[in-house]
């Protein structure tokens, strides 16, 4: 992205009309117009100026490469890194609900209990996608990728117990005695099953955005 499109992007998404940035940047509007217009450039001065008035690096506005500070090496590799340690957090947490719901399953064996041992994993991919929601003003590939791991980590460590349950209610309709080493031979096929499906069913979301894009 040229100087004069950034220059344009910047005004435009502050609310600001050509006469109100010259106003702040003591330049003539026609001035702005040429910058804008890519027929002049502003001098250091102004650059800086610039770079103040809109909160962005001068590395950003003289770099045709970058399409925002995000793209700056050293920041990109930061938000990585940040990134990185978030997923790590969430996969922690669902661990130790996924060790709370093997408590309420096998040591307490009450069903209200296990029910409500669903409610904070449901609450934590609930909290992940508004915060992803709001707080993602640029979705870029990396945030893209973060996304779609933490889904598919989620996925993985959060269906065994409900489809489990599940299994359990409807295998207390069969009045007939069944062996308890079948019953997990069979919740455990269904989990492989079901979790390899929304796996697939993840990435080819992803890679069809991708083709669209």
């Amino acid at each position: 992205m040229k100087l004069s499109d950034k220059i344009v992007e910047l005004r435009k998404s502050n609310g600001m009309s050509q006469e109100e940035l010259s106003e702040k940047l003591n330049v003539s509007r026609q001035a702005i117009s040429r910058w804008e217009m890519g027929s002049a450039l502003p001098d250091t001065t102004n650059i800086l100026q610039i770079s103040k008035l809109f909160g962005v690096t001068t590395d950003y506005l003289l770099n045709d490469d970058y399409k925002s500070d995000n793209d700056l090496p050293k920041i990109k590799e930061i938000k990585e890194d940040n990134i990185k340690q978030i997923l790590i957090y969430l996969v922690i947490l669902e661990i130790m609900i996924l060790l709370m719901q093997f408590m309420t399953t096998y040591i307490l064996q009450n069903v209200f209990f296990g029910l409500l041992s669903f409610i904070p994993f449901i609450a934590l991919i609930g909290g992940f996608e508004y915060a992803y929601q709001k707080g993602t003003s640029e979705v870029n590939k990396t945030t893209a990728l973060f996304r779609k791991r933490f889904y598919k980590i989620s996925t993985w460590l959060g269906l065994y117990f409900p489809i489990r349950f599940l299994i359990t209610i409807l295998m207390s309709f069969y009045h007939r005695p069944y062996n308890t080493l079948v019953l997990e031979c069979i919740v455990l096929s269904i989990y492989m099953g079901v979790s390899m499906f929304f796996t697939l069913s993840i990435e080819e979301h992803y890679l069809l955005k991708e083709k669209i894009k």
